[in-house]
């Protein structure tokens, strides 16, 4: 699945950069949105989490999980969504890298992808400080 740059598309004048950006993907049966910003002293990523929920759309459900992965505070967060009735189920994360932090989430047809995929996705994540 290839991701393709949100902000380019919107304004071909400032595309992502390394302090900010906003990358997605999407098929039939998935939605995959990342968002940086640069955020130097930020220790606590929930902002960012706050930042890529949609309060008209997304809803959190469950308990919000707390992790420590590779030296980066991480949390994650399963939601419901309204965006598509196709994909109702997601998921969300959010973690601080160096002097950036990050949001992640995802849209799936079932409740049980989205902490696999974030999983897998995150296993793929380089943080270079």
């Amino acid at each position: 699945m290839a991701f393709y740059d949100v902000s380019a598309q919107q304004n071909l004048g400032t595309p992502s950069s390394y302090s900010q950006g906003l990358i997605a993907a999407f098929n039939a049966t998935i939605f995959i949105q990342t968002v940086w910003q640069s955020s130097p002293g930020a220790a606590d990523p929930q902002f960012m989490l706050d930042l890529i929920l949609d309060p008209g759309l997304d809803t959190r459900v469950g308990t919000l999980e707390v992790k420590l992965v590779r030296d980066m505070n991480v949390i994650y967060t399963p939601i419901t969504s309204t965006t598509t009735p196709l994909l109702p189920f997601g998921g969300a994360a959010a973690w601080i890298c160096g002097d950036r932090a990050f949001a992640w989430k995802v849209y799936t047809p079932d409740e049980q992808s989205p902490p696999t995929v974030f999983e897998n996705s995150f296993n793929r994540f380089i943080c270079k400080r």
